[in-house]
């Protein structure tokens, strides 16, 4: 399963050396390994099992205070999704689920989450095909995903080349303002901007326009926004060994962000720069191929663009640039 890179200072580090142990070079099975949104391995005649995980930690992802058993359960299924939707044409399968509850948790809440859990299986089309359940001091709730690969090849976080535009598809800085809102914000606030709240609990897993740009074979590099876009790019830079320049323009920005930002007097690119959660897509593509990932993808907005060196830079932005972190 991958293991992925979110952070900076020690967990950097710490995610760097289960990089470089967990190498199986006699596993010929194993396509890809830790590194990446997914990990790939051989499954059989023209199908490869694209696998994930992720989870959802009470104090760390969400507070109780604001979350539903619904919320979770929802939050949980689309989150793994959207690690499929990153690697290209994958159909997701089934997965496996468990969860950690502490003794006082309310008796109702296990059969809200699972009803709210098979409603989102049924929804995506997947199974589930079991998990675990344990004793915990904090709530705490993980999914393991599995899909199968389509015609299209796989798309890594490693083939961004110099020349390539970056793009996005999906929300930008949505479910930023949203978990700014639940934590703090008015009842005002929290009535005037439910877009934003719901960017925050139930990001749309972009499966679709995932698939179309691995069948189409246009996007070099790729990975789901759930950091932010400026650690997507940090990532892309890093793994692609190159220079990602991002310079998010107005197109970036719905309606509900610039209203919120401007009542917060805040530049809408702080949320979509740093905000994290949206799990849209990031990509990179050959600025040749720009007229046609617009007519295969009329949503998509150019974000930015590769160049030799090393390292990633935000342009057109004064704020402070800052690693995505949940509470």
């Amino acid at each position: 399963m991958p293991v992925k890179k979110k952070k900076s200072g020690s967990e950097a580090r710490l995610i760097e050396h289960i990089e470089k142990t967990f190498r199986f070079p006699g596993d010929r099975r194993l396509l890809l390994g830790p590194g990446d949104d997914c990990a790939v391995l051989r499954h059989g005649s023209g199908r490869d099992l694209v696998i994930t995980t992720d989870e959802m930690v009470e104090g760390t992802h969400y507070l109780a205070r604001f979350a539903t058993p619904e919320d979770i359960a929802r939050k949980l299924t689309r989150i793994n999704l959207s690690d499929l939707a990153s690697m290209g044409d994958v159909a997701p399968v089934s997965c496996v689920v468990g969860a950690g509850l502490r003794k006082d948790t309310a008796k109702d809440f296990a059969p809200r989450f699972m009803r709210a859990l098979k409603a989102e299986a049924l929804r995506f089309g997947i199974s589930i095909a079991g998990g675990n359940l344990a004793g915990a001091r904090e709530n705490h709730f993980y999914m393991t995903v599995w899909g199968e690969t389509g015609r299209g090849k796989i798309i890594t976080r490693y083939g961004a080349k110099p020349g390539d535009l970056l793009f996005n598809i999906g929300p930008l800085g949505l479910s930023a303002a949203g978990l700014e809102i639940l934590m703090g914000g008015s009842a005002q606030e929290k009535k005037k901007f439910p877009a934003l709240v719901r960017a925050f609990w139930l990001p749309e897993p972009m499966l679709a326009a995932g698939a179309a740009l691995g069948r189409a074979g246009l996007a070099t590099a790729m990975l789901d926004n759930s950091d932010g876009l400026a650690r997507s790019a940090a990532i892309i830079a890093e793994q692609s060994r190159c220079r990602v320049l991002v310079s998010p323009g107005e197109g970036a920005c719905t309606k509900e962000l610039r209203a919120y930002a401007a009542l917060k007097k805040k530049p809408w690119r702080y949320y979509a720069v740093n905000g994290g959660e949206d799990y849209g897509l990031v990509f990179t593509a050959g600025s040749r191929n720009l007229e046609k990932i617009k007519r295969l993808l009329p949503a998509v907005t150019v974000v930015g663009r590769v160049e030799k060196g090393s390292g990633s830079e935000i342009e057109n932005f004064d704020g402070k640039v800052k690693n995505f972190e949940h509470f």
